[in-house]
């Protein structure tokens, strides 16, 4: 699960980080779907790009973290990753979720609408609003809901080091 979770906040750590190093870019994207009235693009520009590579950045640390509390717990030193481990990871994947979510319903209307955009997924290639990004999106939508299932602390039984 570490590694899948990895390469999920990678993916946004670099998507948040392409468009926030291209904004004017980012923002004919944004522009070209014709769904928000064109003040509210500024912000979206602005702030979604900052959540992409905060939360993708915070999940890769939260795994790293929790490695390192694992590989402590083994040798018997004292380790204190558990404070942020699961939070975090939790929190981001969250973020992820959600945002994964909104990517997916805006392609799912995009199509609906006919529109024939290039997607501004940009992470590779450019490419038309199509099923393949629908596809991919709807697979990070499961991707980031199974990790957050996973790393739920419903039924598990959590032990703190003894204080």
């Amino acid at each position: 699960m570490a590694i899948a979770g990895s390469g999920l906040g990678l993916l946004f750590l670099y998507a948040g980080g392409k468009k926030y190093l291209h904004p004017f870019e980012f923002a004919q994207f944004v522009l070209d779907y014709e769904l928000f009235p064109q003040i509210w693009v500024g912000f979206g520009v602005a702030i979604l790009p900052l959540v992409e590579f905060i939360s993708g950045s915070l999940l890769v640390l939260g795994y790293i973290l929790g490695g390192l509390d694992r590989l402590a717990t083994k040798r018997g030193w004292a380790s204190r990753a558990y404070l942020v481990d699961g939070l975090k990871r939790r929190s981001c994947l969250l973020l992820i979720l959600g945002q994964s979510i909104m990517f997916t319903s805006v392609l799912i209307v995009t199509l609906l609408r006919g529109l024939k955009i290039d997607c501004g997924c940009g992470l590779f290639f450019q490419r038309e609003v199509g099923l393949v990004p629908i596809m991919e999106d709807a697979l990070l939508v499961l991707l980031a809901a199974g990790l957050y299932w996973w790393e739920f602390p419903i039924g598990k039984k959590e032990t703190l080091p003894p204080s």
